[in-house]
């Protein structure tokens, strides 16, 4: 099987950010199955990654019988296949109609466009819960058919080395992208209650100026802001962290699907998360942590104080081997490799 990835940002930019995480554990895990996989992004020149998968630009997209099916990773990525003819499988990672999300107002046309194309051209779309699976059915019907691929955490972690944050100090680690000006407002509020207790650390960028912030979008001085770390680095953060936050982008379930949450419990740390984030299942399920009211700041600071008086170190290892267990990466390359193989099936 020949399989192209079809990615639209730069993939040789360090992997800080889930989007760059989540291609190579992708890329990597069909190649360690013994998958010819290769990237395809907008390149100036063309190499390996990792030192061992292919990164092409996109004309070769045009060399027929190149791959046997391609795979598409966001919304954009799909403007990239030019004159290719064969299967698709096509990610998004929320669904977009007229109205929401809010947040992508900017850009809604253009990524109304992208889903219709996909929704015409591809064999199978993936996405990553049932809130945006619904939404999709709603706006294009069954055909072509879903199929449910959530994010993932690594099998294995780096080893520990030191911990990264000021001692004495409990630290409520948020990690990744700020990416809505309630956000600020939260983290903010947060930290002043916070003052003297513990600190809340930023790994990650504030990127709210890109779904309609201002100037005005500013972390305060309270919020310690470590900007963005290859994710090697990353795993220090998690595991000394009290516990990790986790914050809605607005009230809708389907774009709060948060990746973060993941990487809290495969590294340990206990999580404090905002209704309606579709991933505190989760939480509920492992006990390991708690769920706040949205918008409440009280009952943001109320779980907040009791999770940094009672750090349920006692649930850290289960919790740690079902991430591996049921929500590997691995685990994800396994669906796509059985959704591969049976789009191939049916078109032979």
């Amino acid at each position: 099987m020949r399989v192209g990835i079809v990615f639209h940002k730069n993939p040789f930019a360090p992997p800080s950010s889930i989007d760059l995480i989540r291609l190579r554990a992708i890329a990597g895990g069909l190649t360690a199955r013994g998958i010819a996989t290769e990237i395809i992004a907008p390149v100036e020149r063309e190499g390996f990654l990792d030192g061992r998968i292919p990164v092409r630009k996109p004309s070769v997209l045009g060399q027929g019988g190149r791959y046997d099916l391609v795979k598409t990773s966001y919304h954009y990525s799909v403007l990239l296949l030019n004159d290719y003819r064969g299967p698709v499988v096509s990610r998004i990672v929320r669904v977009v109609d007229r109205e929401l999300p809010e947040r992508d107002e900017a850009a809604r046309g253009e990524l109304l466009r992208c889903q219709d194309i996909i929704a015409a051209r591809a064999s199978a779309v993936a996405l990553n819960n049932d809130e945006n699976r619904e939404r999709w059915l709603a706006r294009y019907g069954d055909s072509p058919p879903q199929i449910l691929v959530p994010t993932g955490c690594p099998s294995r972690i780096p080893a520990p080395r030191t911990n990264p944050y000021p001692v004495g100090e409990p630290a409520i680690l948020f990690l990744g992208s700020v990416a809505a000006p309630r956000m600020v407002n939260l983290l903010n509020a947060a930290a002043e209650r916070l003052a003297g207790i513990a600190r809340i650390h930023l790994v990650g960028l504030n990127k709210t100026c890109m779904y309609g912030g201002d100037e005005d979008c500013l972390l305060g001085p309270l919020v310690l802001d470590h900007g963005e770390l290859p994710e090697e680095e990353i795993w220090d953060y998690v595991r000394n962290a009290r516990f990790g936050l986790a914050l809605a982008t607005g009230p809708h379930a389907f774009d709060n699907d948060i990746s973060k949450i993941f990487t809290y419990l495969r590294g340990g740390a206990p999580v404090l998360s905002e209704e309606p984030i579709v991933n505190n299942e989760l939480i509920r399920r492992t006990g390991y942590g708690r769920v706040f009211r949205y918008g409440d700041i009280e009952d943001l600071v109320s779980a907040a104080l009791e999770l940094v008086d009672s750090p349920m170190d006692d649930k850290r290892k289960s919790v740690m081997e079902l991430m591996v267990k049921e929500h590997s990466w691995e685990t994800r390359v396994g669906t796509y490799v059985a959704l591969f193989t049976a789009i191939l099936g049916k078109r032979s």
